[in-house]
């Protein structure tokens, strides 16, 4: 059995497959928190995580009210647990309204030192999620048009060596 999937998403087929694999993804690290997660994204907005208008996420934050839980929040209680976060940008305008309220949050939960930005270069293109245990990568911005939106692939891998492998790899962003 394979422990990779591939999903192929427009606005009108699979369109809500990546929202449940990133809801997937951020149920998993509020349950068995990584060490680092890392966010590579060259346009990144506070898009929707999880539906949570009938409650059915209160297990994860029994604090979160029944709404949409934005990544903003998703990314402090995750922090929370002890993850660092690591994300990765470009210097793009469009990022400085999440960067501001990201750094807010964290600062309001007394978080700052888990939070690491880096504003990289503006050739960035790399896109993904990577925790200890998944990597989600592919053509997708973490932008509301990336997830609902635009045509996007998107792939979701479980499997030990991709996970190292891309560990390394996007360790090296921070160094330069």
């Amino acid at each position: 059995m394979s422990e990779t999937r591939k999903i192929f998403k427009s606005a009108v087929t699979s369109q809500h497959a990546v929202r449940e694999v990133l809801s997937m993804v951020f149920a998993q690290e509020l349950l068995a928190p990584s060490r680092t997660v890392f966010i590579l994204a060259p346009w990144i907005s506070n898009i929707v995580i999880f539906d949570s208008r009938l409650g059915q996420y209160a297990t994860l934050n029994p604090e979160w009210p029944k709404r949409e839980i934005r990544i903003v929040e998703v990314l402090v209680a995750v922090a929370a647990n002890g993850t660092a976060l690591h994300i990765h940008t470009r210097p793009d305008e469009h990022n400085k309204t999440f960067k501001r309220r990201i750094v807010e949050a964290m600062t309001d939960a007394g978080l700052q030192d888990q939070l690491h930005w880096y504003d990289q270069n503006a050739r960035l293109h790399t896109k993904g999620v990577l925790t200890d245990w998944v990597l989600v990568d592919g053509s997708m911005n973490l932008t509301e048009s990336g997830v609902a939106i635009n045509d996007e692939a998107v792939t979701v891998s479980f499997e030990p060596n991709i996970v190292a492998a891309a560990r390394l790899h996007f360790e090296l962003y921070g160094q330069h």
